[in-house]
């Protein structure tokens, strides 16, 4: 696996490439580390690519510099495009409500454009062993599993899988509210189906399942399982909500991403497109 790791000297920043060496070293990947140089007259390209390799430097890893000059998050997205890169990985300073959508961060601006999936780190993670998945009503939710399910394997992780009945059930047509686990997979939904589907594709890799089913807002309670749960990392499927769209609805990937203290891996589809605004995340 190709993995892109984008520095930029700040404290976050190098949790993202701390916490992304652990993934690293259990793929075997080959790294390369990045840096954008906005301003040439501010030039500490060198200072910061060293700090970020040596965070590095005791795994065994096979790794490579580079240095850009422009617009950072153009930079990146065009990097991921031109490299064949399978993972980005990158940290986020976190920004609310109407700064997000107005200014954002580079992380916010690179997550809405870049098509292979992106591990956003904030706070220092300084291991990988518990791993919350969740599993939507989105056909899409299967790309999220299988990656996910990869990176549980290369870091040997134990996995929850998560799905939230939303409180306003209007695609769950004869589902209560009060829906039990077993009860749920009991049904022949294709979000049953689903969950069925991505337990065993999980359990089939060696890997130790257990499956979670919550009740409520989609985001809240995936929030609230991974603080409960102290989990590791969350892993999210996106059908990829632009601009105006995400700011007005909202899509729950995007509400995770934002809010989640924790690192959230969050994986499009191979066919990238837009999607109605009846079809669940």
């Amino acid at each position: 696996m190709k993995i892109l790791m984008c520095a930029d000297g700040s404290e976050i920043s190098e949790n993202a490439i701390e916490f992304g060496g652990l993934l690293a070293k259990g793929l075997n990947a080959k790294v390369t580390l990045l840096h954008v140089v906005e301003d040439p007259r501010h030039d500490r390209s060198k200072d910061i690519l060293k700090r970020a390799k040596n965070i590095l430097k005791d795994l065994g890893l096979e790794i490579k510099i580079k240095v850009m000059k422009g617009v950072p998050e153009l930079k990146i997205i065009k990097e991921t495009e031109k490299e064949g890169y399978q993972l980005l990985i990158l940290g986020s300073h976190g920004m609310e409500g109407l700064k997000v959508f107005f200014f954002g961060d580079v992380a916010y601006r690179v997550i809405e454009h870049v098509k292979i999936p992106v591990l956003i780190v904030r706070e220092k993670k300084v291991k990988l062993e518990k791993i919350l998945m969740c599993c939507g009503g989105s056909k899409y939710a299967e790309e999220a599993i299988r990656f996910g399910g990869n990176m549980a394997k290369a870091s040997n992780s134990k996995v929850t899988l998560l799905h939230v009945i939303p409180e306003i059930p209007v695609m769950y047509k004869g589902l209560r509210m009060d829906e039990t686990l077993k009860g749920f997979l009991k049904t022949d939904t294709p979000e049953a189906k689903l969950l069925k589907h991505s337990a065993k594709m999980l359990s089939e890799k060696g890997l130790d399942v257990d499956v979670e089913l919550r009740h409520g807002l989609p985001p809240e309670e995936i929030l609230d399982q991974a603080e409960e749960g102290d989990y590791d990392m969350i892993t999210i499927g996106s059908h990829g909500m632009f601009g105006i769209r995400r700011f007005l609805m909202g899509a729950v990937a995007y509400q995770v991403v934002k809010h989640a203290k924790l690192p959230c891996l969050l994986v499009k589809p191979k066919k990238f497109r837009f999607l109605s605004s009846t079809e669940a995340y």
